[in-house]
């Protein structure tokens, strides 16, 4: 009964916001060819590094320093293919989710549960069957990316889609792997359709 409760709660007062905030109309910042050269130098001496740690370090919006990373390593497209991204991730077994609010990180597993539009609000819904649940904004979503930072010296690789709003900064990230146990060859396949279904869509930036 608690759990119907607040969920109602959260309905109300996504019905109430209904029309109080419209889609993004900004544009993600493209790193220029001298930011380029200060990420992948930063890379090239730490590699594998989680992008919202090295965009703090740098003192750059995380969605730029990924523009700024290696075609083979990073795409970058625009936030209206979330909805089609999500979809493709739902087979994954789990992720790691990654939820970054001032100098905390919130790191929740879980697998990905379908999601469906609200009937009385802008809100999309997550379906409450696993520990990552909750109301979305993906139409303030500007940019949608997946990430693959390798560490050579210790063979861990790093792969994680990466969801952006207008300032370039990190809603949320979901990863499958990073410095834990390895993922089987079968989700690391999973993910290589997310990135190629990401590396079809049209780029944000250029050689992303």
């Amino acid at each position: 009964m608690l759990m119907s409760t607040r969920w109602w709660s959260v309905a109300l007062l996504a019905a109430a916001m209904t029309g109080m905030a419209g889609s993004v109309t900004a544009e993600i910042v493209c790193a220029s060819d001298e930011q380029q050269q200060q990420v992948r130098a930063y890379y090239a001496t730490s590699p594998g590094v989680v992008p919202s740690i090295a965009s703090r370090r740098l003192g750059l919006p995380e969605a730029l320093l990924i523009s700024a990373l290696p075609a083979e390593q990073a795409v970058m497209t625009s936030g209206a293919a979330f909805y089609e991204v999500w979809a493709e991730m739902a087979d994954w077994e789990q992720a790691t989710f990654m939820i970054m609010k001032g100098l905390n990180v919130f790191e929740i597993v879980s697998p990905i549960g379908a999601g469906a539009p609200s009937q009385t609000s802008q809100y999309w819904n997550i379906e409450y069957v696993h520990p990552v649940r909750g109301h979305l904004r993906p139409d303030l979503y500007a940019g949608v990316a997946a990430v693959v930072l390798p560490r050579e010296a210790d063979g861990v690789t790093l792969r994680g889609v990466l969801v952006f709003d207008d300032a370039g900064d990190l809603v949320f990230g979901a990863f499958i792997s990073g410095d834990g146990p390895p993922p089987p060859d079968s989700e690391i396949a999973k993910f290589d359709r997310v990135m190629a279904m990401i590396r079809e869509k049209p780029a944000l930036c250029r050689g992303s």
